[in-house]
């Protein structure tokens, strides 16, 4: 062997042992190194959609459409339709960021530190309201004796362990719940089918059609949080499918939201407005077989495992994203202190349940707005007017 090859050999070596150096130096300050599948991220907003949808929206949605609340979420959707579009164009635009990260890209590094670290607080506010629901109802509805700073700290405790694990568990639980909490939904709902009175849902339109488009907006509380989704797309294994899947997660929301609108009011009718859960109330009803009753027990095994799905993304979300704002190696030291926050934030900044609903249409509403759909349109704009094109269109 000549001095030439030789040399061509240890300069292969070289660049094998530099590159595979680079490449675990680079997983170690990864923020993360985990993946996740496209079919994982849907069941992961899925089941974060559904998690307050099922239980609260029937009322607030009667109380604006009445009648003709279950047209509601078909014009609804169109705001989580442009934040999954919106989403996967600027991931194509700036390839492995999330939204905190390429926010600064589009807007400068003032502005865009600014406007990300918004999102962020709306990240933050969106945990407490969950969190503050969750603990009001499992105290009001099944254990009423315990006091809901108990149920609040044990959910943030779980949770942070689930998002110290990392994404790939996060995905990995929602994939293993999405199929049990349908089958319950579908368990909780055919038994009652008969007792349905579709005369409940005339007139029709009989205010025209201005309360299904306020009742539309009110739903955009639930709709654009697929704008979360930015946060997991540098994650996924499989992109090319992603938004396919994100889209035909906006369909299967719209179906679960117009058949528990239907569920409600055919069986409730006009009272659907005097009940906060009318959901939760129709369930008490529910007999299978004649000796399975009190099946309430149900929605809380959904309640409780729908919400804890919704606060580990919420809360690996806010936690990933803070630590992207600050420029940290790792998330890992922010999951206890952003869990305090969170329980904090969950009794000073709701006093009671009542007032939170009372507050929802009036301020809750307006910030949920403004974080998840206002803000990604506002970065998509102006994306656009900086030029160029997304080299794989979405």
């Amino acid at each position: 062997m000549d001095a030439a090859a030789v040399r061509a050999a240890c300069q292969a070596v070289i660049q094998i042992v530099v590159r595979r150096s680079y490449s675990i130096i680079k997983e170690r300050c990864d923020i993360e190194v985990g993946k996740i599948s496209s079919a994982q991220l849907a069941c992961m907003l899925f089941l974060s959609l559904l998690a307050t949808a099922t239980l609260t929206s029937p009322a607030i949605a009667y109380s604006i459409a009445h009648t003709d609340m279950w047209m509601t979420p078909m014009l609804g959707s169109l705001g989580g339709l442009a934040t999954i579009y919106i989403a996967s164009v600027l991931h194509h635009r700036y390839p492995g960021n999330t939204l905190i990260q390429y926010s600064e890209l589009i807007l400068g590094r003032v502005i865009g530190r600014l406007i990300s670290l918004t999102f962020l607080i709306v990240c933050l506010m969106m945990n407490a309201n969950q969190l503050r629901q969750f603990a009001e109802l499992m105290s009001l509805a099944f254990m009423t004796n315990t006091p809901i700073v108990v149920f609040a700290s044990t959910m943030i405790l779980v949770s942070s362990i689930a998002v110290r694990l990392g994404v790939e568990i996060i995905g990995r639980l929602a994939l293993t719940f999405t199929p049990l909490i349908v089958g319950i939904v579908v368990v909780l709902i055919l038994p009652l089918l008969s007792e349905m009175e579709p005369d409940q849902i005339l007139p029709f339109m009989d205010q025209g059609f201005s309360p299904i488009i306020r009742g539309s907006v009110a739903l955009q509380v639930w709709f654009p949080m697929y704008i979360y989704a930015s946060m997991f797309l540098p994650y996924i294994s499989d992109l090319n499918k992603a938004a396919g899947r994100l889209y035909w997660t906006i369909g299967w929301s719209v179906v679960t939201f117009m058949l528990t609108f239907f569920y409600v009011l055919m069986a409730l009718g006009a009272a659907t407005s005097f009940f906060s859960y009318p959901f939760l109330l129709l369930s008490r009803y529910v007999s299978i077989a004649s000796f399975m009753t009190h099946l309430d027990s149900l929605i809380m095994i959904v309640w409780v495992i729908d919400v804890f799905v919704r606060t580990i993304v919420m809360y690996y979300a806010a936690v990933s994203g803070l630590a992207q704002w600050f420029k940290l190696r790792s998330y890992k030291p922010l999951t206890l202190p952003v869990g305090l926050i969170i329980i904090l934030l969950t009794f000073w900044s709701i006093p009671d349940a009542t007032t939170y609903n009372e507050s929802l249409g009036q301020v809750v509403i307006y910030y949920y707005i403004y974080g998840h759909l206002c803000i990604p349109i506002v970065l998509y704009i102006i994306s656009l007017l900086r030029g160029g094109k997304p080299a794989v269109q979405p």
